[in-house]
C-alpha cells in the first residue's frame, strides 16, 4: 500500500457510491413517471410532461445526493462505514471455491430431504383419499 492510500479517508469513494446511488434513484423516479404517463395518458395531457418528469427525477437525486453529504450524521456514518469495510479480510480465490462447493453439496443434501419428505407426505396423503 501507498501512504498516499493509507492516508485516505475514503471521501471518493464514499461520493461515487452516494452518487451511484443517487444515479439509481433518479432512474427509478423516471421509470415511475414514465409508467403514470402511460397509465394516464399524461403526455397528452400535461404539456412538457416528458421534460418535466425528467427534470422533477434529476432534481430529486441531486436533493438526496446533497442532503447525504451535507448531513454531518449521515457523513459520519458513511465515513465509519467506509473505515469498517476496508478492513475487511475477503477470502482468496482457493477458500472461495472451497465454501461455494460445501455450500452446494449442503444445499443438495437439504434439497434431497426435502424431496424426500415430500414424497412421503405425498404418499401418505395419497393414502387417506
Amino acid at each position: 500500500m501507498s501512504v498516499a492510500s493509507k492516508k485516505d479517508d475514503g471521501k471518493k469513494w464514499i461520493q461515487t457510491s452516494v452518487a451511484v446511488a443517487c444515479m439509481t434513484i433518479a432512474y427509478v423516479c423516471m421509470s415511475f413517471f414514465e409508467t403514470l404517463s402511460e397509465w394516464f395518458d399524461l403526455e397528452s395531457k400535461v404539456p412538457h410532461f416528458g421534460l418535466g418528469y425528467q427534470v422533477f427525477s434529476v432534481a430529486i437525486a441531486l436533493g438526496v445526493f446533497a442532503y447525504i453529504m451535507k448531513t454531518p450524521k449521515t457523513a459520519d456514518f458513511l465515513q465509519e462505514v467506509y473505515h469498517e469495510v476496508i478492513k475487511v479480510v475477503w477470502p482468496d480465490k482457493v477458500q472461495t471455491n472451497r465454501q461455494t462447493i460445501v455450500i452446494m453439496i449442503g444445499v443438495a443434501i437439504v434439497g434431497f430431504i426435502l424431496g424426500f419428505f415430500d414424497a412421503v407426505a405425498n404418499y401418505l396423503l395419497g393414502l387417506i383419499r
